[in-house]
């Protein structure tokens, strides 16, 4: 048996279900079974993730960062989207711990968006803007409209 009741901020009902939540727990306890429950933050949305990748595409395009090229040696240019989540991320988690690679290298390890929040990935989509912001990034038609489909009025955002 598994039940999901999503309690939103903006729903006036959001009392009764956790209301009916508790009941529900309380019937399969009453019942002999065991129950296991869970308070988490809602799980970061599609729309969320479209509008990182849109701004993590646009500073590969335009930002040129230090970072090792496929011989190991030191350069300066562009980085793919994909480089920018792990530099962004590690920035935005502030960590600072690394791993030898299994061929030599480092690799940082960090969080990963996947597992971050509506919050979360509001406050990470946001420090990746800001990044940007501070170094000229003139954001696509496409990462905006990804950004304004995330962040539409009347949606909970964060």
């Amino acid at each position: 048996m598994k039940r999901l009741f999503r309690a939103m901020r903006d729903n006036p009902r959001s009392r009764a279900i956790a209301v009916a939540a508790y009941e529900a727990a309380m019937e399969q306890i009453e019942a002999g079974n065991d129950v296991e429950i869970l308070l988490r933050e809602p799980a970061r949305t599609l729309c969320a993730n479209s509008a990182m990748w849109a701004t993590l595409a646009d500073i590969a395009q335009q930002v040129d960062w230090p970072h090792t090229d496929s011989a190991g040696r030191w350069v300066i240019g562009k980085m793919t989207p994909e480089s920018w989540k792990a530099v962004l991320t590690a920035g935005f988690e502030q960590e600072t711990r690394m791993a030898q690679g299994v061929a030599g290298g480092t690799v940082m390890l960090g969080a990963r968006t996947s597992q971050y929040s509506k919050r979360r990935m509001g406050e990470f989509i946001e420090f990746a803007h800001a990044f940007g912001a501070d170094r000229g990034v003139r954001w696509s038609a496409k990462a905006a409209e990804e950004l304004a489909m995330w962040a539409k009025p009347g949606r909970a955002a964060a």
